[in-house]
């Protein structure tokens, strides 16, 4: 599927008196909003005028005389944002040529979670060369350099999985082997969509010889040894399956989404890797049941998971 999809241009631009906000929103010297570079997430009832009347009141504007890379990007306080958006975008620039050398800082939303600090270090960014979005939340550079943003339509481009796979898979050889392995990605942590009937759902997988994981308690690379180990994969939508990205081909990844939250986004993953998907909806109305029904797009929504459809599709995966 993603063969055939026609990718967005990608390239780095270069904004002498640029200024950006802290969700990556980036604007010209006159103010012109750059839409293109602008990555743009919202709630159904919000718009982006909503978002941009917000920025605008942003102060102080803080004066950077240098060159700044702009990696920040909206909703990468969160891992999936981060890991397929913002961390593409220094690659980017890499790849079209622009070292180290060539950049005196590196903007980013936050730096708050572990997840942020331990990617910027496996790539070798200076700390010192970091500015911080949460302390900075709206700057204006001497030059801004402004790559892309990569994804597009929810697709992967393989210099972006292949960037991913080789920065933050353990290079030691035997940590990275398939050996069976089952687990199962709790969001017993998060603060929504959670799956409501947790407590029997595993005990149902562990009756198929799986493990529990909560993402949070690892390092990124230690959350891409164990999913490079595994042969299985169940796990509720949400940012701990953006790590099937490391799994090896042929792993068999089962996603439970709510009914009111159905997003494509690692089914594209799983196809681009040749990995096994399979996904189920969790119990809701009957109506949102249907083949053709409008999605709320709650993503807070939690889940309930019928017991009875579980075990169907682990038998329809032949994980048994």
């Amino acid at each position: 599927m993603d063969e055939a999809y026609l990718y967005p241009e990608t390239f780095v631009a270069t904004i002498p008196g640029g200024r950006v906000t802290n969700r990556g929103f980036v604007f010209t010297p006159d103010r012109q909003f750059l839409r293109d570079v602008s990555t743009y997430f919202h709630e159904p009832k919000s718009t982006l005028a909503d978002a941009l009347s917000q920025d605008w009141k942003l102060e102080p504007l803080t004066e950077v005389n240098g060159r700044v890379a702009v990696l920040a990007t909206e909703g990468a306080n969160l891992y999936y944002h981060w890991l397929f958006q913002l961390l593409p975008r220094y690659e980017l620039m890499r790849r079209t040529g622009i070292t180290p050398y060539d950049v005196d800082y590196y903007f980013v939303n936050s730096q708050k979670s572990r997840f942020q600090r331990e990617t910027l270090a496996l790539l070798g960014i200076d700390p010192g060369k970091i500015i911080d979005g949460d302390r900075v939340p709206y700057l204006r550079a001497r030059e801004l350099i402004v790559p892309s943003v990569p994804l597009g339509g929810g697709c992967f481009r393989h210099w972006m999985t292949e960037f991913l796979r080789q920065g933050f898979l353990p290079k030691d050889g035997h940590e990275t082997k398939v050996s069976g392995r089952r687990v199962y990605i709790s969001r017993a942590r998060a603060g929504y969509r959670r799956v409501l009937n947790e407590g029997s759902v595993v005990n149902l997988l562990r009756r198929h010889g799986f493990e529990v994981l909560e993402m949070e308690g690892l390092s990124v690379q230690e959350q891409a040894a164990a999913m490079a180990s595994c042969e299985a994969v169940v796990a509720p939508h949400g940012g701990g399956l953006s790590n099937i990205v490391f799994c090896s081909p042929g792993a068999k990844i089962i996603e439970v989404f709510s009914p009111e939250l159905v997003a494509t986004f690692f089914w594209k993953i799983s196809n681009q890797l040749d990995l096994d998907y399979y996904y189920l909806l969790g119990k809701g109305h009957p109506a949102t049941l249907e083949s053709n029904y409008p999605q709320s797009w709650d993503a807070r929504s939690d889940i309930e998971v019928d017991l009875g459809v579980l075990e169907r599709t682990l038998t329809l995966a032949n994980v048994n």
